[in-house]
């Protein structure tokens, strides 16, 4: 056990305490005694599997796929309500870059969609160590593409596209999003980003030293295990990498940062937010105490859960209104 760490458990809400009762309990009739590895994506997908039951219906939800350097990249679309031309949020899914799929978050997609009214595509990205950065981002873009050329296939308003994600996948929403902006300069189209405790670049801090547990499975440890498994050691210092590496003083849509105070992770956000809000850029920051990393997962056993996508909702519905 890594030392100095605050003790989690005098700190976490009661529903957060019962979510980790319950995982623990189908952790051990899933696996029994055995370690799970931080790849082990069926384990991943299975302990998920109970939080994406209930929840809104979809009026319609399709499958497809995108073809990007001869690899096929599914995706898939939820729509909540019948319209010819729908707002569009692509959500890129967390995971650490080596487990997940838009399967594993489909009931945080869903319950977007209910709240926002907008088509919610998730994207089922290239998983490290397989395949490494920056493929991922060259694939979220390119899914945007595809969708922006084929407007009528999808009914979407290629001109109101928001990016969202969770963990890894709010680091590809803001990094896929800076990666466009310095190729294209124009990208108008994509009108707000949501980005729910993300890792952005910070590689120690105050919260990695205090938070990150056998809970969360985010201690410093593992933390550098992902980032080793999804970068190479030569591009730690790339912009797209460590995005506290690039310029994040202009061209960003109006974005809602949202962190949870005992998150290994909370600095990044915390920090990301402090620079968009010093140079001039529409911001919102929320935090979220007693809770855990991956929270948003947990709707069905945690207000706490239906109260951060409602927030980020209210800020998707006002964004305009900011700009």
């Amino acid at each position: 056990m890594e030392k100095n760490k605050v003790d989690i458990l005098k700190r976490i809400s009661p529903s957060m305490r019962e979510v980790i009762a319950f995982e623990k309990l189908e952790s051990e009739k899933r696996n029994g005694e055995k370690t799970v590895s931080l790849i082990d994506r069926d384990a991943y997908e299975a302990s998920r599997s109970f939080f994406n039951e209930g929840g809104p219906e979809m009026v319609r939800t399709i499958r497809a796929h995108v073809d990007n350097e001869n690899k096929r990249i599914p995706f898939t679309v939820h729509y909540p309500i019948e319209k010819e031309r729908n707002r569009l949020i692509l959500f890129i899914h967390g995971g650490g870059f080596v487990v997940g799929s838009p399967d594993s978050h489909d009931g945080i997609m869903r319950r977007l969609a209910d709240e926002t009214g907008a088509v919610v595509m998730g994207i089922d990205y290239s998983l490290a160590p397989e395949v490494k950065f920056p493929m991922q981002i060259h694939e979220c873009a390119e899914l945007i593409r595809h969708v922006r050329l084929n407007e009528g296939l999808y009914d979407i308003d290629k001109n109101d596209i928001t990016l969202a994600g969770d963990s890894a996948g709010a680091y590809l929403s803001l990094a896929t999003t800076l990666y466009l902006r310095d190729k294209e300069k124009d990208i108008s189209y994509i009108t707000s980003l949501l980005l729910y405790y993300g890792s952005y670049g910070l590689e120690d801090s105050m919260s990695m030293r205090l938070y990150g547990n056998e809970y969360d499975g985010l201690t410093l440890e593992a933390l550098k295990s992902y980032g080793a498994l999804f970068a190479r050691e030569e591009d730690r210092e790339n912009p797209y990498r460590n995005l506290f590496h690039n310029d994040l003083t202009y061209g960003i849509p109006p974005t809602y940062i949202m962190g949870c105070t005992l998150d290994p992770l909370v600095d990044d956000s915390r920090l990301l937010h402090e620079i968009l809000k010093e140079h001039g850029m529409v911001t919102k920051y929320k935090e979220f105490d007693g809770v855990l990393h991956g929270f948003l997962h947990y709707s069905n056993m945690m207000e706490e859960s239906m109260e951060a996508i409602r927030d980020s909702a209210r800020f998707y519905e006002e964004r305009k209104n900011q700009v």
